[in-house]
């Protein structure tokens, strides 16, 4: 058993007849830094060495009447428990045995699965983007998501990868025992460059007790030390368009290549600070990269022909003024839309839409723009041994990142355009203390991370495109509004990064003590956390309006006609299923704490030679979240407003407010019960083959504590005042965009309405009696070690995510009352009118028969944010191929087919909590295949030093995938469920066309293998579509690499990587 960034050596010394030598002296030597371990055996002739830093060792018993054994040449690493067995012979204590042998590549002194990436590889490997994110993947069950392999310019994405079927965003990143990952989305503080990396451990299923809050794998990274000897690297990585091939779609539409500058340079030095040389150490990296980055898209904007009204190349399209009782409109003539009912502010914004580049309505504009990032990275780490008791080192790293989105369109209002500033910093204190057969250990962690996302326009006036004069007062944040134009790209930044400045900090403290007793080796300790926020993200703070095809439909409850772009020059925002198309928004800045707490035992208990268990037990805690002023709240489904509507009945459901009248500070019920046990068996049939099987439960990260309001359970002490586009069920406007909030803006009333908070808007619910969401994990695997340093593994893998975070529509309408169609957008009389404010679509005179249907009528959407709703399964064959570096030559190659399944892969992806079920009433419909299901997954990474020509090596890294499942949208959405999730009927054809991806891109999926359902209905297409999947991945990373010795000390490298 070893601790998270140590190695644990223990075995049984016998004689020449196998009997076991008592007292026997056994000392393991770290040769890089002349620093010692010593024990003696015990009466069953066992020894255990704890707390051991990876690196070169020399293992050395004596005992008298025997040859002093000598083993050189082991290689002890991260997280490994080494089993390393010793056979004394008869002679003089004088004479000594020597013997040059590594430790062996099976192991059968644990049954976890995982796999280590050496510092050889992290040295050699050819890495497209210098990140160690890629290396992760090399490990069988992990499946990465595509944007593992984009540029990374920051650590915050490190944890974003599944790993055995367990959710994406709850993996933990240890770097030097101390937990790197935030609150919030799991993000990591510090993941350190290559060149400060010795080797990093990536742990996947059935952990030892020490291992919690984690609901996937644990990836053990151990920054570089110093030795005794000074070592230092000066290295320079260029990268230009010369060595760059043409991007796809810069082929596809007759581009040549765009300018390309990448500089990451950098120096890295380490070695002893004392005369001595035997007692302190340094490393010291720092890195500066320098990307000057063409990135090109292809977008779908509005045509010539749009822009001045022609909207012959869509259909037809309907006159939202000419509706008949039965809800049918007249056709514009000829599809032209008169310039007298043009809007002012449709026709500015749609000034900001660079003309198409191609023919066509869609993918018609190909646009090229470039990206500047930088980055600054130091980290240093110093060990001490005060003596032979006691071990002392400390790490500090930061990371300084700048970044701009690309400005497509070349202007303010390019979609999603902003500037960030991300700073990281991470801070590791440790020491271990051995007295009396104890061994003592406490690690100190911190990790912080910023980032200040600045906007794009800052101080732009809404009055310049039209809007009224008291839209100023309304606005949170000077900037460009965001619009959402059905089938085109947007305008201006997202509504919810547009600006943020947002700050997350965790300070962790772990102990614990080591004690080796009669082949046991117990461990027991614990870990505190503190999780700590200042949280500014606002939501929509300069407006947004969201485009349909809606009214300029045939009708209000038909899918025939229309074009969002007419609507756009309407002036008439609309979404379908709702009477809202976007709002003004108004967040607070919190300060929010959360405290976690996880007590262990684990006792690696090796019974005999062959057999050894692996038995622990886990409690975590993740205690609720609470804020500095109390500006928390929740949602009471039981609680009974002091709202009384005639034929109604009693209402029910209401916010409750933080330390208020009697209510707790937390967001939640402590969930006190999280008890995981770890039981593992390591079987020796021989020497070189083992049988191995685990299981455990995992508890994850709750994941609450995002950075905004909504997910901290801060609401009423935001505000949103709605774009009510229409109060009767899309047949008439409401307004237009000359007066786009004719009642004025909401404010926060920061809980002092009690139960009557949000009244008649959208609440995003946090539920008290939400979980710690689990996975179960377990597996069964045989490994076999072959001759030539050769390792072939093969088993099986699964895990069952239990309570994992989903996001629900509670208010959605019950299924039993779609029967009645159209009847439910019917208008009557409203019983809220004079109670509800008018800046609500539910403050009116008139409201549709459906609404006051709703469980919570006096609400419009109800959405359970983190709701521990959702479930996954895994199932998986493994197979592993090493062959260790030996001659010059080192493979590592894995295969996994598995299939997974869920009914939500929010929680699975990256801890985003995707979009609700498609029917919550109907929960169990959702189950599908998960967005993370790749059913083939081979990656290959290999190291050769070629025999010919002194210094010339060649690496690389071959990963071949099946692509991700791909899903279907029904638009528009006519469940009419009040924000049910629209899908198609399925036709009974495969949706699969025939040819390659690149040939099917602009036919990829066949569309008439789905219908659109009847108003009212939900369609049978199921979350994602079995036989049609995304491209597969083909990749092939190659280094070439020419050594030139200067010295002795010094030589000169030359890489080229492709």
């Amino acid at each position: 058993m070893a601790k998270t960034h140590t190695v644990t050596v223990r075995g049984i010394v016998r004689d020449g007849s196998g009997g076991v030598v008592r007292n026997a002296a056994v000392s393991v030597t770290n040769i890089d830094q002349a620093r010692h371990w010593d024990t003696r055996t015990g009466d069953a002739g066992e020894y255990v060495l704890v707390q051991i830093p990876p690196g070169n060792y020399t293992l050395a018993v004596a005992a008298q009447g025997f040859k002093k054994y000598d083993r050189r040449g082991l290689v002890l690493q991260v997280a490994q428990t080494a089993e390393l067995d010793v056979s004394l012979e008869l002679g003089a204590v004088g004479e000594t045995v020597q013997v040059t042998a590594e430790t062996p590549l099976v192991e059968p002194g644990s049954a976890f699965l995982g796999e280590v990436v050496t510092g050889r590889s992290v040295e050699s490997l050819p890495l497209y983007t210098r990140d160690l994110n890629q290396l992760v993947a090399l490990t069988p069950g992990v499946s990465d998501s595509p944007n593992f392999r984009a540029p990374k310019f920051s650590s915050g994405n490190s944890s974003q990868f599944s790993a055995n079927g367990g959710p994406g965003g709850t993996n933990e990143i240890i770097l030097d025992g101390s937990p790197q990952t935030l609150m919030g989305a799991n993000r990591a503080a510090y993941v350190p460059q290559p060149e400060a990396t010795q080797e990093f451990n990536v742990q996947t299923n059935s952990l030892s007790a020490e291992y919690g809050h984690s609901g996937g794998a644990v990836v053990n990274i151990v920054h570089r030390s110093g030795t005794r000897e000074f070592h230092g690297t000066l290295y320079e990585f260029l990268r230009n368009e010369k060595l760059n091939a043409n991007a796809f779609f810069d082929n596809r539409n007759g581009r040549s290549r765009a300018a390309f500058r990448g500089n990451d340079f950098g120096v890295a030095l380490g070695g002893p600070l004392t005369r001595a040389r035997n007692s302190t150490f340094f490393f010291l990296n720092v890195q500066r990269i320098l990307v000057a980055a063409p990135i090109s898209q292809t977008l779908s904007v509005p045509t010539v022909r749009m822009k001045k009204g022609d909207f012959g190349e869509v259909g037809p399209v309907y006159d939202p003024g000419t509706i008949d009782p039965g809800g049918a409109r007249q056709p514009f003539p000829g599809n032209q839309l008169p310039a007298a009912l043009w809007n002012p502010i449709g026709v500015n914004l749609l000034k900001y839409y660079p003309d198409p580049t191609s023919p066509g309505i869609v993918n018609n504009l190909f646009a090229r723009a470039s990206e500047r990032p930088s980055a600054t990275d130091i980290s240093a780490k110093i060990d001490r041994r005060l003596s032979n008791r006691q071990n002392l080192f400390g790490r500090f790293s930061q990371e300084d990142v700048r970044d701009n989105r690309p400005n497509y369109f070349g202007n303010l209002a390019s979609p999603d355009l902003s500037a960030a500033n991300v700073r990281n910093r991470s801070l590791t204190l440790d020491d271990s203390y051995w007295r009396g057969g104890w061994i003592l250990h406490g690690n100190y962690g911190y990790g912080y991370v910023s980032s200040l996302i600045q906007p794009a326009a800052p101080g732009f006036d809404p009055v310049s495109l039209g809007f009224p004069a008291a839209m100023r007062s309304g606005l949170q944040v000077a900037n460009f509004p965001t619009i959402s134009l059905g089938g085109c790209a947007g305008l201006g930044p997202s509504t919810s990064f547009a600006v943020a400045d947002s700050k997350f900090e965790s300070h962790n403290f772990s102990a614990d003590a080591i004690r080796a007793v009669s082949g046991h080796t117990v461990k027991f300790g614990g870990t505190f956390r503190v999780n700590r926020a200042s949280l500014f993200q606002a939501t929509s703070p300069s407006g947004s309006f969201a485009f349909s095809e809606g009214f300029t439909r045939e009708s209000y409850n038909s899918s025939r006609g229309g074009s969002a772009v007419a609507s756009l020059l309407l002036g008439l925002p609309f979404t379908a299923n709702s009477s809202t198309s976007g709002g003004v928004g108004y967040e607070p800045a919190l300060a929010v704490q959360a405290r976690y707490g996880g007590l262990y035992v684990q006792d690696d208990w090796r019974v005999n030679s062959r057999l050894t268990l692996n038995l622990g037990l886990r409690w975590d805690s993740d205690r609720p979240l609470t804020e500095r002023f109390d500006r928390t709240s929740w949602f009471d489904f039981n609680a009974t407003p002091p709202v009384t509507a005639p034929g109604l009945g009693p209402l029910r459901g209401g916010l409750v407010f933080a330390g208020r009248n009697g209510a707790p500070r937390g967001n939640k019920d402590a969930d006190n019960y999280n008890f995981g046990p770890r039981a593992g068996l390591a079987y020796s049939v021989t020497p070189h083959l083992v049988i191995r099987s685990g299981i455990g439960i995992m508890y994850s990260p709750s994941l609450n504590g995002g950075p905004t309001a909504t997910n901290t359970g801060a609401l009423g002490f935001n505000a949103f005042t709605d774009y009510i586009s229409s109060i009767d069920s899309g047949r008439t406007p409401f307004t237009t965009l000359s007066n786009p909030f004719p009642n004025g803006f909401n404010k926060p009333a920061n809980g002092r309405d009690g139960l009557l908070a949000l009244i008649g808007q959208s609440v995003n619910a946090q539920v008290r009696g939400d979980r710690t969401p689990y996975v179960a994990q377990w597996h069964f695997n045989i490994q076999h070690e072959l001759r030539n340093e050769m390792l072939f593994d093969v088993g099986y893998a699964g895990s069952a995510g239990v309570k994992l975070p989903a996001m629900a529509q509670l208010n959605q309408l019950p299924d039993q009352y779609l029967a009645l169609g159209n009847g439910l957008n019917s208008q009557v009389t409203n019983p809220f009118f004079g109670i509800i404010p008018a800046t609500s679509s539910l403050g009116a005179p008139k409201i549709t028969a459906g609404q006051l249907l709703r469980p919570y009528p006096q609400f419009n959407k109800v959405i359970q944010t983190w709701g521990s709703l959702a479930h996954s399964s895994y199932h998986a064959l493994q197979a592993k191929f090493r062959k260790r570096y030996r001659r010059g030559f080192q493979v590592l190659a894995a295969y996994t087919w598995s299939k997974m399944l869920d009914d939500n892969s929010g929680a699975i992806n990256g801890g985003n909590q995707g979009p609700p079920f498609a029917d919550n009433n109907r929960r169990d419909l959702d189950k599908s295949y998960s967005a993370f299901d790749i059913p083939h997954r081979l990656v290959a990474s290999f190291d050769y030093d070629l025999p010919f020509g002194a210094g010339r090596r060649v690496s690389g890294i071959a990963t071949y995938a099946s692509g991700a499942p791909i899903s279907v949208a029904a638009i528009p959405n006519l469940t009419g469920s009040f924000d049910g999730n629209a899908r198609p009927n399925r036709t009974g054809i495969s949706s699969r066309t025939p040819g390659s991806p690149s040939d099917r891109i602009d036919n990829y999926v066949d569309r008439a293998a789905f219908s659109l359902t009847p108003p009212f209905t939900f369609g049978n297409a199921g979350r994602f579509i079995p036989e049609n999947r995304g491209p597969g991945r083909q990749d092939w990373d190659v280094g070439i690499t020419k050594s030139f010795p200067i010295s002795e000390k010094f030589h000169l490298d030359f890489r080229a990587e492709a």
